[in-house]
């Protein structure tokens, strides 16, 4: 047993026995018994959530979904990928990056849906195809002084691009020592994940935010993101319907397309 799996287990021991006493058997021993106890320990995490203002469900959805990119529902997994997934080559020999998925082109009756990542640390985008890829292994959570506990490489991306952005904000100020320290350890955190550089990190996001024009869009980078549909109709491809043209994605003008380099 892992030791993530091993405290799961303790949790469970204490909230059965604050809540239930002595169960017949108990989670450890009763597969029917440790089922029904999870159920009801995820019900009461969502309502604990909620009355706390938590994004416990989105977070919960987060979670399925990165369930279905590792095979674990039955469609094909290549397919399953979305935008703004982790990811990293299957031939880690080959290319030792990891990043996030930006772009998708339907694949039509392709078998595999051509993709771009963005790697932190690189600033030129990397061309791929989905079946090259699979779910990137999770960034280690990093406490910070000033903005809790980051949990994921894209939490990690937009915590650095706003410190980064509160800093440019205020040039005449010297920055909080403790800030400064989490920049550093938000980018060494960063770099170890995508296999670049820490340097690499706060040049590319620097330069990422320079290149990006200004949004009225107050929500956070996270609430934009999980607002963004399938570009180019992939959704209503997998699922075998005619795609329909939104204002926010309507296609590009034909035009060459760049060429396709599997790395």
């Amino acid at each position: 047993m892992t030791g993530r799996m091993a405290a799961a287990a303790l949790a469970l021991d204490a909230y059965e026995q604050h809540l239930f006493g002595e169960l017949a058997h108990g989670h450890r021993n009763d597969h029917a018994e440790a089922e029904g106890l999870v159920h009801a320990l995820v019900v009461d995490l969502i309502t604990y959530g909620e009355s706390n203002h938590l994004d416990v469900v989105d977070l919960l959805d987060a979670l399925v979904q990165a369930r279905i990119d590792r095979g674990g529902a039955l469609i094909n997994p290549r397919y399953s990928f979305r935008l703004n997934t982790e990811v990293q080559f299957r031939d880690r020999g080959a290319d030792e990056h990891r990043g996030f998925i930006t772009e998708l082109k339907s694949p039509g009756s392709r078998q595999d849906a051509e993709c771009v990542l963005r790697v932190p640390g690189l600033i030129d985008p990397q061309h791929t195809i989905t079946s090259q890829l699979q779910p990137a292994i999770r960034l280690v959570p990093v406490p910070t002084r000033t903005c809790g506990i980051v949990f994921s490489a894209l939490e990690a991306e937009d915590t650095i691009i706003e410190i980064l952005g509160g800093l440019t904000s205020k040039p005449d100020t010297d920055p909080a020592p403790e800030v400064l320290a989490d920049l550093d350890e938000l980018a060494t955190a960063l770099a170890t994940w995508s296999g670049t550089t820490p340097q690499g990190v706060l040049h590319h996001l620097r330069y990422q935010g320079k290149v990006s024009p200004p949004s009225s869009d107050h929500r956070s980078p996270a609430a934009r993101r999980a607002a963004a549909a399938f570009p180019n109709g992939i959704a209503a491809s997998l699922a075998g319907e005619q795609p329909t043209t939104s204002a926010a994605h309507r296609p590009e003008p034909p035009g060459p397309n760049p060429p396709l380099r599997l790395t």
